[in-house]
């Protein structure tokens, strides 16, 4: 990748300071032997002379060489996963010497460790990050110089962006849906049809498939028998994703800990590809307008299209969104709403998709350590006779206790909420559904 920037050619290049104290050394030596009468001081000077000079017809014969070694810079890759490394490239001229340095950025680690390199014609620096979103790579100082370090020339490249998507967790779930609205799929329907799963052998009927006789029970019975099959649908699923605001943890929280926004990226990258890979077509609403929404789809390229979005999403700390309404669902359709639990109209937005009939389920993204009432054993409440202006951990941990009642409410509305901690947090909740499901059921009369 080369910008408009490196495409001119001719670099500026000027004597380096061990150049110029070479020459100024050498040559007042030479001048103290001559007006002193003393010629062993053309030896103290004679090497730093001599370099000077060979450096000053190196310069007159191949100085071409150094001027038209413009720099340029190459990405061995422009997207990577959460802790993946890119090798950023700068390539001069064979036999220039080149030094190229990368500014130090937040959840970026560079190798070397101080991010500056030298090296022969071509410098390659990795970066790795351990945070999705754009990582800003630059801007990148580069530093040329000749062989014997005489004649030097730098130039700043201009910076470039690297798109870090979400890692790709391998959800520990079960794919079961509760229910399956599609009409074909990885999922088992109770409705019998086309399918492999073996629901019963019966006697064969007019209009059953030929292929589907059952031979040994019909040469045993003396009567033709079949295979009646469950059918296997698919189902959409939506992800619903509340970025109004990001909740970061806690001061005393560990370093590097996953703020809500954090939490709620990777748990949505986590479960689109868990049901991606299953078949279903899955589809994203974010509330906040901080993710574009991604309409429904199916198969590889859709978790490519829904990770970039992901990947692109900003991070403007401290700024309220405004709420985006949901303004209706396909009923039967699954439902996971990743949310910190905080603001109102999106516990109100929880409500509509139950009241359109969407299996919901609900992941909290708040950070643990919000609301740690662990912090407040031993405390001193006032200092000095004055009450003390530090209440953050104990206005965090009444309002925990204020959210605890609406998540009281949402388990009695039949609304499972499982907090995200990893790959494995949807699993008892998938289960419970999917057992819910199949349990026999009153029939009304």
């Amino acid at each position: 990748m080369t910008s408009p920037s490196q495409q001119r050619r001719g670099l500026r290049t000027r004597p380096t300071a061990a150049l110029v104290r070479a020459a100024v050394i050498g040559g007042a030596a030479l001048a103290f032997s001559l007006a002193l009468g003393r010629p062993e001081l053309i030896l103290v000077g004679m090497p730093m002379l001599a370099w000077a000079l060979v450096s000053l017809a190196r310069r007159i014969l191949h100085g071409e060489e150094l001027a038209a070694a413009e720099p340029q810079l190459r990405l061995g890759r422009r997207s990577i996963e959460e802790g993946g490394t890119a090798a950023v490239l700068v390539r001069t001229a064979p036999g220039v010497l080149t030094t190229a340095t990368l500014p130090m950025q937040p959840h970026v680690d560079l190798a070397p460790r101080h991010g500056s390199l030298t090296g022969d014609g071509e410098v390659q620096l990795r970066v790795s990050a351990q945070r999705w979103g754009q990582v800003r790579v630059g801007p990148l100082h580069v530093v040329v110089a000749d062989a014997l370090g005489a004649y030097r020339a730098q130039r700043t490249l201009p910076p470039t962006a690297v798109q870090v998507v979400p890692a790709s967790t391998v959800l520990d779930a079960p794919v079961e849906v509760p229910t399956p609205i599609g009409v074909s799929g990885a999922h088992l329907s109770r409705r019998r049809g086309d399918g492999t799963a073996l629901a019963e052998v019966r006697a064969f009927r007019p209009g059953d498939r030929l292929h589907r006789i059952n031979w040994r029970v019909s040469s045993r019975t003396r009567e033709l028998h079949t295979n009646a099959t469950f059918t296997e649908q698919d189902t959409e699923v939506l992800i619903v994703t509340d970025t109004i605001a990001d909740v970061a943890p806690a001061p005393w929280a560990a370093a590097g800990d996953p703020t809500s926004l954090d939490m709620t990226i990777r748990a949505t990258a986590a479960i689109a590809r868990h049901y991606l890979a299953a078949g279903d077509r899955v589809s994203v609403f974010d509330i906040g307008h901080l993710i574009g929404p991604v309409p429904p789809g199916s198969g590889p390229r859709q978790l490519r299209v829904l990770t970039t979005s992901l990947s692109r999403a900003s991070r403007d700390e401290g700024t309220l969104r405004p709420v985006r309404r949901l303004r209706s669902v396909r009923p039967g359709t699954l439902t996971v709403v990743c949310t910190p639990l905080l603001n109102q109209d999106v516990i109100a937005q929880i409500g509509v998709l139950v009241a359109h009939g969407a299996d919901v389920i609900v992941v909290d993204t708040l950070p643990p350590s919000i609301g740690d009432t662990s912090v407040l054993r031993g405390r001193p409440l006032a200092v000095d006779g004055t009450i003390s202006h530090r209440f953050w951990p104990e206005a965090w941990a009444m309002r925990r206790l204020l959210r605890e009642r609406t998540v009281r409410e949402l388990r009695e509305a039949g609304v499972p909420i499982t907090a995200w901690a990893g790959p494995s947090s949807l699993a008892p909740v998938l289960l419970s559904l999917s057992a819910a499901r199949s349990a026999p059921r009153r029939r009304r009369s």
